[in-house]
């Protein structure tokens, strides 16, 4: 185990390898802040062999739309690919292997970083408490100032990696006071249950799988990792994807869907537990319920509320030296698809 690396230096690489690709800061005439103007409209026709090929995580896309009824009659073909964090879903856009995926709010900013043309199509907020530190059956540690000096894993480049950031920085602690250690997400249950690492943060439902066997051996969350991360729940999509008259009317479509779908499931939580949780995610009804209600029922911000809360962890990472400098990552957000969203609320 070490202690990662600044991502500087990742991050001028991927640049110079994305040279078919254009900065998504925000362009001169859009207020700080803000995201652009809607330029031209949204396409709305769908060609009849139109896909869409999905980046999802935890299957929470694909079972919320199935689940809510928003995946029928789609005028277009939907492929799901499971993913495990935002940058391997950054991956496959740079293959052109994916067209939309659902993410936190910080892959969008390294992407940003690196000026990969990557573009916001849908917001949701849920808890900003969603990102919880858990510890290994061994370690003591209730509060964040007790893990100084213990050995704290994360996902860079995932919403992971400013939860922790902000965890340390409002304990008191400097990155310098703990060993922070990069895993994959998937590696950091096992590396906690063998004790290779003394805490980590995890979000739902891989919390409750790793915490439900080893609370017993003395695994528990931290009690003062609430508020650490902006909420945000994103669809993003390469740019390329938008400018094909017949992927963008389709995403403007999924959007819609999407947003109809976390609506039905604000209001159905009973079904959505039993659907996704017990059936899907192995995990007993009432931890469902638990989890549900701890990750709260999905909001829709004005992309300008979303782009201040985006911009706050942006600046995180840049204040720990995580980013080559600050950004403004209201560039990334395509105005056009809040019409779409209050629409789909409306209706």
């Amino acid at each position: 185990m070490h202690r990662p690396r600044r991502l500087a230096a990742v991050l001028a690489v991927a640049a110079l390898a994305l040279t078919a690709c254009a900065s998504t800061g925000g362009g001169s005439g859009t207020a700080a802040g803000a995201p652009p103007a809607p330029q031209d409209p949204l396409p709305t026709a769908v060609p009849a062999g139109t896909d869409l090929r999905i980046g999802d995580q935890n299957a929470q896309l694909e079972m919320l739309l199935k689940a809510s009824g928003q995946d029928a009659n789609t005028p277009y073909k939907l492929t799901y690919n499971a993913f495990q964090g935002g940058p391997t879903i950054l991956e496959a856009f740079r293959g052109g292997s994916l067209d939309l995926g659902i993410v936190g709010e910080t892959p969008a900013i390294f992407a940003q970083a690196a000026q990969q043309d990557v573009k916001v199509v849908g917001v949701a907020q849920t808890s900003r408490s969603s990102v919880h530190l858990v510890t290994s059956p061994g370690n003591p540690a209730r509060t964040v100032a007790e893990l100084k000096g213990k050995r704290i894993a994360y996902t860079e480049g995932t919403t992971f990696q400013p939860a922790v950031l902000n965890a340390l920085k409002r304990a008191g602690l400097r990155t310098t006071d703990v060993t922070l250690v990069n895993l994959q997400v998937l590696d950091i249950p096992a590396a906690l249950q063998s004790g290779q690492i003394d805490a980590a943060a995890l979000t739902e439902p891989l919390a409750s799988k790793y915490l439900l066997p080893n609370a017993e051996k003395g695994a528990h969350e931290i009690t003062d990792d609430k508020d650490l991360t902006s909420g945000l729940l994103l669809l993003i999509t390469p740019g390329k994807t938008l400018r094909d008259p017949a992927r963008a009317a389709a995403l403007a479509d999924l959007t819609a869907r999407w947003t109809k779908a976390l609506a039905w499931q604000n209001a159905n939580e009973t079904e959505w537990v039993e659907q996704y949780y017990v059936k899907k995610q192995n995990i007993p009804a009432a931890s469902g319920s638990q989890i549900f209600r701890n990750t709260g029922t999905a909001a829709f911000p004005s992309y300008q509320q979303a782009v201040a809360d985006h911009q706050a962890i942006a600046d995180v990472l840049a204040e720990a030296g995580a980013l080559p400098g600050k950004l403004d990552v209201a560039g990334t957000y395509d105005g056009r698809f809040e019409a779409v969203q209050r629409g789909a609320l409306a209706g």
